[in-house]
């Protein structure tokens, strides 16, 4: 992060800043399986091919408590002078990045650890994925003499981001400088560190220096058979430094005699392999020997080299195939791997070509990788772009085939941690647990963001559809006139009384109800044509004969209302076209082609007074403030072209199309 003093933050090509993973110790009162977090979304967190599987009964549940019980309670702490102003400005805007940087770094240069966890934690909280925080908050509380704090906050973060190669190597250090070296039990502690480690982040592209360490601390421990097990595993892990893994390979072959790098079994079964090839076996270990007679040394000189030298080659011969293998993986890879600038959070916006690649690469690696590659480069890409919703979604869409309980972990870290206000995801979550038959998890999704981000229309018809789905009428009736009577606008209210008329017109079959719903909006907010649009569509929709006096209605009350004179035009032709195809009394016939001849009088009125420069033309004015009003206006049929069209004369050449065209009539959401 450009924001914490780590350097390696701003290496994506070397570090891993993107995740940050937890090392673990493998001694039993410290043992976790840090690999749970991936696990439980993938089901993939397993060992490479070659590598030795870890055995549940060593990975205990981690014993770490959760974020809330680790906080701080601040009842009785007197905190530093300033560290209220910088805390409330994150209080109420905890999206404020640059707000947590100056409360981070404040209560780390006042050295005040109650102020440090309380600021710390609520971070973490937000932003997860700070890999250069956890190291901070870890060497704070190590600077107070408090390696228990320490070390738990350091699997806390590894838990967060199980990917940080960075953070692994950070802990797995810690672990060698805090543990004591006289202790039996302290080795194989840092050697289940770094099996947790690289069984969580040994597959990313960018893993080397961590593998390398592992080997590295090997060696100094000179179990050179452990050295040849973990480059069976990383030859075969496509990764940047995939070549100098196998040189260092190689020099590990030829420095050291196969029975020390060898385990028994694989020496006694390549000596006999090769015997069986050179159609000799060792002078003193016959074919069909107990295993135990194939260790023992060949007496002569010469043989014995001979047998080493042989040895070796196949075993890189073996090792060679593997690595053109990898090598055509990498190949594969390398464009995408090159692209991407920033591996690491941050919440400053990616370029648009760093999010294509992502989108790219992933496709690619969907079509042709592993599930478990598949995974890991979902976890990278989503450090990277946690604050993308597209690529959460696709996570998600992608484990739908994989995991159930993988999906719902994708969602539930996207919306609770990474994205708490984008709508569309918590969207996506909710129709899932609908799916899935967890109809009260879906209320509660939606109803927590709707307290979360008040006024958002779709989210309350989503909350509506899934009662009306679900056969609870009532509570989605509920839930309209709750946002009809705490709508912050007229026009808002307006929108929720449609969907309220509609909904108990269309699927309560509660005309009177619903025309009372539109009738009370409409005296509030007269002006708004699609109000009047609804409630005609309403009462066409039923006996047209026994329903005229209310169709009738209607018209009258958007004919003298408080409509624009073009609208108010729009409406009385078809009140006389009503009146012509279903009327049964032609006086009201006569009426309405009175009060319409009228009506174009006060238009022709309207439009020479705007000639002559007293006021703009009122449909100007119409047509630049509610482009909705574009449906209404087609109900004109052929009146511009033809004002005379209604002279009895030319009676029947009405243009009768179908102009109503209600799905416009929507609240733009």
């Amino acid at each position: 992060m450009e924001t914490t003093d780590n350097t390696e933050e701003e290496k994506p090509t070397v570090s891993n800043e993107s995740t940050d993973n937890g090392a673990e110790t493998a001694a039993e009162e410290q043992q976790m399986d840090f690999s749970t977090e991936i696990m439980s979304v993938t089901e993939m967190e397993q060992s490479p091919d070659s590598s030795p599987d870890l055995n549940e009964e060593n990975t205990q549940e981690s014993e770490i408590p959760n974020i809330e019980s680790l906080q701080t309670t601040d009842i009785d702490t007197c905190f530093p002078p300033d560290f209220d102003k910088f805390w409330k400005v994150v209080e109420d805007n905890p999206q404020d990045f640059t707000g947590w940087v100056y409360l981070l770094q404040y209560v780390e240069q006042e050295n005040h650890l109650p102020a440090a966890r309380k600021a710390f934690d609520r971070f973490f909280t937000h932003y997860p994925y700070c890999y250069g925080y956890w190291k901070k908050y870890a060497d704070l509380e190590k600077r107070h003499d408090n390696v228990k704090q320490s070390d738990e906050v350091y699997r806390r973060g590894l838990q967060a981001i199980p990917l940080s190669v960075d953070l692994w190597i950070h802990y797995i250090n810690f672990l060698k400088e805090t543990l004591d070296p006289a202790d039996p039990e302290t080795n194989s502690t840092i050697r289940g560190a770094y099996e947790h480690a690289v069984l969580a982040a040994g597959t990313d592209f960018r893993s080397d220096r961590l593998w390398e360490m592992y080997i590295n601390w090997e060696n100094d421990q000179e179990n050179l058979r452990e050295v040849t097990s973990i480059y069976d595993r990383i030859l075969g892990i496509p990764t940047q430094l995939y070549s100098h893994h196998f040189q260092r390979f190689k020099e590990h072959i030829q420095n050291n005699l196969p029975r020390d790098f060898l385990t028994t079994e694989q020496f006694v079964q390549l000596r006999r392999e090769l015997a069986s090839v050179n159609g000799h076996s060792g002078e003193d270990a016959q074919p069909g020997e107990d295993l135990p007679s194939g260790t023992e040394d060949i007496t002569d000189p010469a043989k014995l080299i001979t047998e080493i030298e042989n040895m070796r080659h196949r075993i890189i011969e073996i090792h060679q195939e593997m690595f053109n293998h990898n090598e055509h993986e990498v190949s594969k890879r390398w464009t995408f791997e090159e692209a991407i600038k920033r591996p690491y959070f941050h919440v400053k916006p990616l370029e648009k070509i760093q999010l294509k690649n992502w989108k790219e690469y992933l496709e690619f690696e969907i079509e042709n990788g592993t599930h478990e590659r598949v995974v890991v480069l979902f976890e990278r890409c989503v450090i990277s772009c946690a604050l993308y919703e597209d690529f959460w979604i696709k996570y998600a869409k992608y484990m739908e085939n994989h995991s159930i309980e993988g999906v719902r972990h994708v969602y539930s870290r996207a919306c609770t941690i990474h994205l708490p206000k984008k709508p569309m995801v918590h969207m996506l979550w909710a129709a899932f647990e609908e799916q899935q038959g967890n109809i009260d998890e879906a209320r509660r999704i939606l109803k927590t963001f709707e307290e979360c981000i008040l006024g958002l229309a779709m989210i309350r018809l989503r909350r509506v559809s899934l009662e009306r789905r679900h056969g609870n009428m009532e509570e989605a009736e509920h839930l309209l006139e709750d946002a009809v009577r705490n709508a912050k606008s007229i026009s808002e209210s307006s929108f929720y009384a449609i969907k309220l008329a509609r909904h108990l017109f269309k699927v309560q079959k509660n005309l009177p109800k619903a025309r009372k719903v539109l009738s009370e909006a409409i005296e509030i907010d007269k002006e708004n044509t699609k109000l009047y649009l609804n409630l005609l569509e309403m009462e066409y929709s039923g006996d047209l004969k026994q329903n005229e006096e209310n169709i009738l209605s209607c018209f009258d009350k958007a004919v003298n209302g408080a409509l624009s004179i073009k609208m108010r035009i729009t409406f009385s032709q078809r009140k006389v076209e009503f009146l012509e195809d279903f009327g049964s009394d032609v006086n009201k016939l006569l009426d309405a082609y009175d009060e319409h001849e009228a009506l174009l009088k006060e238009q022709d009125s309207l439009k020479r007074r705007a000639e002559n420069g007293s006021e703009e033309p009122d449909e100007k004015k119409m047509l630049t403030d509610d482009p909705s009003l574009a449906s209404a206006q087609m109900m004109d049929g052929d009146m511009q072209v033809n004002q005379a069209a209604y002279n009895y004369n030319a009676w029947y050449q009405y243009n009768y199309q179908n102009a109503w065209n209600y799905g416009q009539y929507y609240h733009p959401t």
